[in-house]
């Protein structure tokens, strides 16, 4: 059977509930749009305003969509400018499994074999009550899919109540295997309700997330007990609900689209909490509020694990957006679940977080310096990665994969430090870090952003001036020989002193000449080099690479290529493209290369060799030759050659 929220919107409105559910506790008002999904319905639906009854219901029934009915545009829209993708069921159930297996101190409780187990033991020192009273969140919870598992997100089909696997649905499956009676179970459900909590941007699925909730307390009494909530059983809990699942700003711990939220929409929690700036600013903030069931308080979510008797969670889990919200058509925007992730490790000990995985590499657009905080945090572990995120979210492409990481304050797992999708490339990059006198090929690349033209270039051609992109005046550009085809040329001029830019005309890679004097001193301009394009690949492991093409004294390049080697004989160069084309090489450089770009630093764990006649390496034979000398070298076994032999494609 389809899961169908309009009719259980139109259901609750009928007995006087929805208004209560479209309620902000912080704000007194209702929750907001949050969303550009429905502005062309009229002003009242624009992201800024509030989601009222009427808005919803009689004519309007039809706008609110679960994620199985949403239209394809609407979702590709949302996925295309907040990075927001559906959380698949079978994720859910190994990320809450684990969360299990952490409180637990084994795993298989609630399923075993794929099947829901007879009945769930617990373990010494431990109870039944204490696992309902541990308090979890979902963050960014969309329609709280972790929380709740009524229907499969993707079909919206609905799933029996002994296949469910949200927490809350653990939570009361356990109450409903331990309560004694009606009166306790009913007291216990409260309470699981009380430990159950989470948070939504989007008012349009905070809403379907309350819905469920509702919806589920609802199944599981008729399950139990044969029937339905009594008027005051509903308002209990729908208070608890508009409580614990609140709308708010994950990046600031602040409502939506208020004026002091906008401010400081760029800052994360991670910054408010440990800044001045917090407490200069915290008058101006519309901060969200939460309560505390067992202190009967109210707090600001900002306040939550700050020490002393405040509130905190004992488990976070979920999946964040991934980026800012896209400007236009721009095919590019910054990422954001680094922030989210921060903001986690702030309030609970213990975080699980399904992001993309490209910060375990030092790769993508999260900040240098936090990945490597992430790389060296000890208490920190990689639970899952899978390089193909369409395997993952279907139809969605994030380069480099996604992983699934916990942390946990408590407890010191060693850091990563290095991370690699398959254990024996751990093994072989060990043997090779640790060979004597180990040196990256990195060190003598040189980037794609090394040549530059020099002032000469507009001293003497000043209506030049203004043609090239903004802030890119001085560099030599993929598009260089259309912009300025005054001063390149496809021929050797006769007279003057000329150098050769290996560039792109439309598709084709081609040379041409430009004057020494427009251009800056570069360390390998004068040496041999081998060029390669600094984008290639999808950074698949075991890929191959376009053919290098070998440069003379006197070759540069546009930003289009980076080149390796300073060289003083063609020789070396030809012999280093060779290396590059091992699977040894490749296998290595793959460590690091988890998308298309190609930078200096993806090399850092090929090691560098001699190149000359008199190299430990007998350049002089073939390819796969070159690898069993390599295999040798670096002391790797039969299974650690195997591995590469099997997993790099062959290049000759």
């Amino acid at each position: 059977m389809i899961v169908g929220i309009q009719d259980e919107i139109l259901k609750l409105h009928s007995i006087g509930l929805l208004r209560h559910l479209l309620a902000d506790k912080t704000t007194n008002s209702n929750i907001l749009w949050a969303t550009d999904a429905y502005q062309d319905k009229g002003i009242e639906y624009q992201r800024d305003k509030e989601i009222t009854v009427d808005l919803i219901t009689g004519s309007n029934s039809g706008v609110i969509k679960n994620r199985a009915r949403k239209a394809m545009e609407q979702q590709s829209e949302r996925t295309r400018q907040r990075g927001e993708v559906f959380t698949p069921l079978w994720i859910c159930q190994k990320m809450n499994d684990f969360a299990d297996e952490v409180w637990f101190g084994q795993g298989d409780v609630f399923i075993r074999d794929g099947q829901p187990t007879d009945h769930v033991a617990f373990p010494e020192k431990r109870t039944w009550q204490q696992y309902v009273d541990d308090r979890r969140l979902e963050l960014t919870c969309g329609e709280a899919p972790y929380l709740v598992s009524r229907y499969d997100a993707a079909t919206g089909e609905m799933i029996p109540i002994e296949s469910r696997i949200g927490i809350l649905d653990r939570k009361l499956r356990v109450v409903g295997e331990n309560a004694t009676d009606e009166a306790e179970w009913i007291t216990w459900a409260v309470r699981a309700f009380q430990a159950t909590c989470g948070y939504e941007f989007q008012g349009d699925n905070l809403l379907i997330a309350r819905v469920n909730l509702l919806m589920t307390f609802e199944e599981y009494l008729f399950f139990r007990w044969k029937r339905k909530p009594t008027p005051k059983e509903y308002q209990t809990i729908v208070k608890i609900i508009v409580w614990n699942i609140w709308q708010m700003d994950g990046l600031t711990g602040a409502i939506p689209y208020c004026k002091a939220q906008e401010e400081y929409r760029q800052m994360s929690l991670f910054e408010w909490m440990d800044g001045e700036e917090y407490k200069e600013q915290a008058n101006k903030q519309a901060p969200c509020r939460i309560y505390n069931w067992r202190g009967k308080r109210s707090l600001q979510y900002r306040e939550v694990n700050t020490g002393g008797r405040n509130m905190k969670f004992n488990f976070v889990i979920g999946n964040p957006p991934y980026q800012e919200e896209r400007q236009g058509d721009s095919n590019t925007a910054t990422p954001i679940y680094h922030n989210f992730m921060n903001s986690a490790y702030c309030i609970s000990d213990k975080v699980m977080l399904i992001t993309p995985a490209r910060f375990l590499f030092n790769a993508g657009y999260t900040p240098k310096e936090w990945n490597k905080k992430m790389l060296n945090d000890e208490h920190l572990k990689v639970i899952y990665y899978s390089p193909e995120s369409s395997c993952v979210f279907q139809g969605v492409d994030i380069k480099g994969g996604v992983a699934i990481t916990y942390r946990d304050r408590q407890k010191k797992y060693g850091a990563i430090k290095i991370f690699t999708r398959y254990p024996e490339m751990n093994q072989i990059l060990r043997k090779v870090l640790e060979f004597n006198g180990f040196v990256g090929l990195n060190t003598i690349i040189v980037t794609s952003f090394a040549y530059h033209y020099a002032k000469t270039l507009y001293e003497e051609n000043p209506e030049l001036v203004g043609r090239a992109s903004k802030g890119h005046d001085y560099d030599i550009q993929s598009n260089a020989f259309s912009v300025f085809p005054e001063i390149f040329f496809d021929n050797l001029p006769d007279a003057g002193n000329y150098i050769r830019i290996l560039g792109r005309d439309g598709a084709n890679r081609c040379w041409k000449y430009i004057k020494r004097r427009y251009v800056t001193d570069v360390s390998n301009l004068e040496a041999y080099k081998a060029f390669y394009p600094k984008a290639t690949g999808t950074g698949q492991f075991g890929e191959t690479l376009p053919e290098a093409i070998i440069g003379k004294p006197g070759d540069g390049s546009t930003v289009t290529f980076l080149s390796i080697g300073n060289f003083e004989s063609e020789e070396e160069a030809i012999n280093c493209a060779k290396y590059t084309k091992t699977k040894f090489a490749r296998s290595l450089l793959n460590v690091l290369k988890v998308t298309q770009d190609n930078t200096p630093g993806k090399w850092a764990y090929v090691p560098l060799q001699d190149f000359t006649p008199s190299s430990d390496i007998d350049w002089s034979k073939s390819i796969p030759e070159i690898d069993q000398q390599l295999y040798a070298k670096y002391g790797l076994d039969d299974r650690e050659i195997e591995f590469i032999e099997t997993h790099v494609k062959e290049m000759v």
